[in-house]
């Protein structure tokens, strides 16, 4: 009797890690394909111009121009102005379930002009999609450093096995910026709007559109991954609580 209940009790535990815990996962990955999707088809669908044609009632647009000079921006000259900046340090963890694990992740961002030729169009990077703003970059310990001063980052939380990743945005850069055009006080300017995409990202044309797809279909894949596995192991986990039930109640 008290070797059946073990065994489900076991087979329970072993239905809990190897069939619900990926199958979480599964779900989690599905939302992320399927909002990568909607991103892809919405950008697709947005209103390419330039900055002399923008209007109020413009919707969803995508331009493409340079990044202005810019004076007092985060750092650097006008001509090299820093305008986002982004630190990325994850830590290994060493235990029972060993591996690199998010410590900080810290955005700093300054309003700039995108250059199209047409005329210019002020655009605040705050709150843009961080997974289209290009590949970051592993830091010297001299970058390292300046950056850490420039995002205000104590020296002493920088302990431990630690990798580090870093993404800049700087005048002169082409750009893509996708974004909804608001009016204000200066005139029209992009933004993040509540709902709706907001990108800035050194990919260009098509490039772009194939970076959200292939966000989508590797998230769908890694979705497949875990999901299929994970629910064969729900079912022969519950099948095997399920026989080792009947056997307790049927030897009675």
């Amino acid at each position: 009797m008290t070797n059946s209940v073990i065994s489900i009790i076991a087979w329970l535990g072993g239905t809990c890690f190897c069939g619900i815990l990926p199958l979480g996962f599964a779900a989690i990955l599905y939302f992320t394909s399927r909002k990568r999707g909607q991103v892809g088809s919405t950008v697709g669908a947005a209103k390419k111009t330039t900055v002399a044609a923008l209007s109020a009632d413009s919707g969803l647009v995508r331009l493409h121009g340079r990044i202005a000079a810019l004076e007092n921006a985060i750092d650097g000259s006008p001509e090299n102005a820093l305008v986002y900046l982004r630190l990325k340090i994850e830590i290994y963890h060493q235990g029972d379930e060993s591996g690199w694990r998010g410590l900080i992740d810290k955005t700093r961002c300054s309003p700039f002009q995108l250059d199209d030729g047409s005329g210019m169009v002020w655009v605040n990077p705050e709150g843009l999609d961080k997974q289209l703003v290009g590949a970051g970059i592993i830091p010297t310990e001299d970058q390292i450093q300046a950056v850490c001063i420039l995002l205000n980052i104590s020296p002493d939380m920088l302990r431990g096995k630690l990798r580090f990743n870093i993404w800049e945005l700087r005048a002169g850069q082409t750009m893509t910026v996708v974004g909804c055009p608001t009016l204000g006080q200066t005139g029209f300017g992009i933004a993040r709007v509540q709902g709706q995409p907001f990108i800035i990202s050194p990919l260009l044309g098509q490039e772009l559109d194939s970076k959200i797809s292939t966000q989508s279909k590797t998230a769908r894949i890694w979705m497949l991954s875990l999901g299929i596995p994970g629910l064969l192991f729900l079912l022969c986990g519950f099948g095997g609580a399920l026989v080792s039930m009947i056997r307790v109640l049927t030897s009675k």
